[in-house]
C-alpha cells in the first residue's frame, strides 16, 4: 500500500482546499492567458498522480474521462496561452472574459482529482491473456447492431431517403426537426448498445468481427459529420478491449490518436456539403497539427454564456437533471408531432444557452451544445461543481478499483461510460436514455444467457447423470483457446 492510499482522506480534502484556493488566486489576477496556463499545469499534476500513484490505464473509465473532458474545456485555451497557435481564434473567444470559467474548470478538475484519491485502489494488476467470452451475448450485441442499422436506414425515409445523404450536416438538424425522426434517432442509441455487448462477449475467434462492426459504424458515421456519435462509442469499444486483455501497441494507438485529430477539421470543413460533392484534398489543405484539439476546446464556449447568463437568473436547484429523466421514455404516438412552445427558463440547458447565445443557430435548429462544468454550477452554484466532480471521481475511481473482465459486468460499466463521456460537452439530457435502456438491454440478455445455461446444464446431466457438465471452463484447462465460453 502506498503512502498515497493510507493518507487518501487528508489528500483528498486538500486537493479540494487547493482548487478553491487556485480557483480564488485566479479570480485575483484576473488573467486569461495566466488561468489557461494553470488549468493545463493542474491537468498535468492530475494526469501524473493517475498515472504513477494510482496506476491507471489511459483506457480506463477514470483516465477516459479526464482526458475528454479536459480536451472540450482547454483544447482551445492552451495552445492559445502558450503561443503555438496562432490560426484563426473565433470571436467569442477573442471578445469574452475567459478567467471566470476557466477557474472553474480548474475547481472542477482538482475535485475530479480529489474524488479519485479518496475512491482509487492503487492498480498492480499484471494483465493476462483474455479469459471470458460470452457467445449468446455476443449474438445479442450483433442483433441489436443490425436492428440499429436497419432503423437508421429506414427512418431516413421521412427525411428524404437516399436524397438524406446529399444534405449537408446542418440540413440534417432541421430535416430530423420538421420530420419524423424516431427511427433516425433511436438507431444512435441502438448500435451503441450492440457494439458495446459485442466487444464485451465476443469469443477470441470472432475479435475480426467486432472490430469491423465498430469500423463500419465509426468510419460511415464520421464521414457523414457526426463525429461525436463516431467517436466515443469508439473509444469506449477501446476500453472494453484493454480490459479485456487485448493491448495494442503503444505506437499503434498513438497512430490512431494522430489520425483522428487530423481527421476532426477535415470533416468540419467538408461535412456541410453532400457526399457527391465532397472531396478531402482541397479542404485538408492548411489544416493545422493543432486544429483538431482546438476545435474540441470549442466548448469552453457553454460555459462562458452560462457564467454570465446566470448573473441575472437564480439556480436550477437540480431541475435540469431531474427534466433529462422525464427523456428516458421513448416517444410512441402514432404520429408525429412537432415541439411545442417551451419558456426559456424551462429549455433544456442546451436550448436555453442557444436560444440566448445564437438565436439564428436556435431557429434553424442547430445547437450550442453544453459542459459538464456549466450544468451543476446552473444547479447548485460553484458547491454543485465541487460535490458533482467530487463524487463523480469517487465514483469512477471505486468502479476502477473493481472491475471485471466478465461480459455482462464490461457491458454494463460501458452502457454507462459511453452517455457519461458525452456529458462532458452536453447535458444530462443526452444521458439518461442510452444509458437506462442500455443497461436494461444487458440485463435482459443476462437474463435470457442464465436460462440458456441452465437449460443445456439440465440436459447435459439428464444425457450423462454419471459426469457433471457445465458450459464455463477455466482458461488453465489443456486445449482450450477460447478460455471461458459462457461467463456472465
Amino acid at each position: 500500500m502506498t503512502s498515497l492510499h493510507r493518507f487518501r482522506r487528508l489528500l483528498s480534502m486538500l486537493a479540494i482546499v487547493a482548487g478553491i484556493g487556485l480557483r480564488l488566486a485566479l479570480l485575483a489576477i484576473d488573467d486569461d492567458r495566466t488561468s489557461a496556463l494553470a488549468a493545463g499545469a493542474l491537468l498535468l499534476v492530475c494526469l501524473f498522480v493517475c498515472l504513477r500513484f494510482l496506476r491507471l490505464w489511459l483506457l480506463t473509465p477514470p483516465m477516459l474521462y479526464l482526458c475528454v473532458f479536459s480536451l472540450f474545456h482547454l483544447g482551445m485555451a492552451v495552445p492559445w496561452a502558450l503561443g503555438i497557435y496562432a490560426e484563426k481564434l473565433p470571436d467569442w473567444f477573442l471578445y469574452n472574459r475567459l478567467t471566470p470559467a476557466l477557474a472553474l474548470v480548474t475547481l472542477a478538475t482538482a475535485s475530479y482529482c480529489s474524488g479519485l484519491i479518496y475512491s482509487c485502489r492503487p492498480n498492480f494488476e499484471v494483465l493476462v491473456e483474455p479469459a471470458y467470452a460470452n457467445r449468446f451475448l455476443f449474438a445479442c450485441g450483433l442483433f441489436v447492431y443490425l436492428a440499429g442499422g436497419a432503423m437508421f436506414f429506414f427512418g431516413i425515409q421521412p427525411l428524404g431517403g437516399w436524397r438524406f445523404f446529399d444534405a449537408g450536416y446542418s440540413e440534417t438538424y432541421r430535416l430530423a426537426a420538421e420530420f419524423d425522426p424516431r427511427f433516425f434517432g433511436t438507431s444512435f442509441t441502438l448500435v451503441p448498445i450492440g457494439l458495446y455487448l459485442t466487444a464485451a462477449a465476443f469469443p477470441r475467434r470472432w475479435m475480426p468481427v467486432a472490430v469491423c462492426i465498430t469500423a463500419i459504424w465509426v468510419g460511415g458515421i464520421f464521414f457523414l459529420g457526426f463525429r461525436g456519435y463516431a467517436l466515443i462509442p469508439g473509444l469506449v469499444v477501446l476500453c472494453v478491449l484493454r480490459q479485456r486483455g487485448y493491448r495494442a501497441p503503444a505506437w499503434t494507438n498513438a497512430a490512431l490518436a494522430c489520425i483522428v485529430l487530423v481527421a476532426i477539421p477535415i470533416a468540419r470543413n467538408v461535412r456541410d456539403r453532400g457526399l457527391h460533392q465532397r472531396s478531402m484534398e482541397p479542404f485538408s489543405a492548411g489544416v493545422h497539427p493543432l486544429a483538431g484539439i482546438v476545435e474540441m476546446g470549442g466548448s469552453l464556449r457553454p460555459l462562458v454564456h452560462t457564467l454570465r447568463y446566470l448573473e441575472s437568473e437564480s439556480w436550477r436547484w437540480g431541475k435540469t437533471y431531474w427534466q433529462s429523466l422525464g427523456t428516458v421514455w421513448p416517444n410512441l404516438a402514432p404520429r408525429w408531432e412537432g415541439g411545442r412552445y417551451i419558456a426559456l427558463q424551462d429549455l433544456p440547458p442546451n436550448h436555453w444557452l442557444t436560444l440566448q447565445a445564437e438565436p439564428e443557430m436556435y431557429r434553424n435548429y442547430g445547437g450550442l451544445g453544453f459542459s459538464a462544468v456549466a450544468e451543476p454550477y446552473m444547479n447548485f452554484g460553484v458547491p454543485g461543481v465541487i460535490l458533482y466532480f467530487w463524487g463523480l471521481g469517487s465514483l469512477l475511481g471505486w468502479a476502477a478499483g473493481r472491475r471485471s473482465r466478465r461480459p455482462v459486468r464490461l457491458a454494463a460499466w460501458a452502457m454507462a461510460l459511453g452517455p457519461l463521456l458525452w456529458t462532458t460537452r452536453n447535458s444530462f439530457e443526452i444521458f439518461f436514455r442510452p444509458a437506462v435502456w442500455g443497461l436494461i438491454v444487458v440485463g435482459a440478455a443476462w437474463l435470457a444467457s442464465s436460462l440458456a445455461r441452465s437449460q443445456t446444464e439440465a440436459s447435459a446431466g439428464r444425457a450423462e447423470p454419471g459426469e457433471k457438465r457445465g458450459l464455463t471452463v477455466g482458461p488453465g484447462r489443456r486445449g482450450d483457446s477460447s478460455a471461458r465460453a459462457y461467463s456472465q
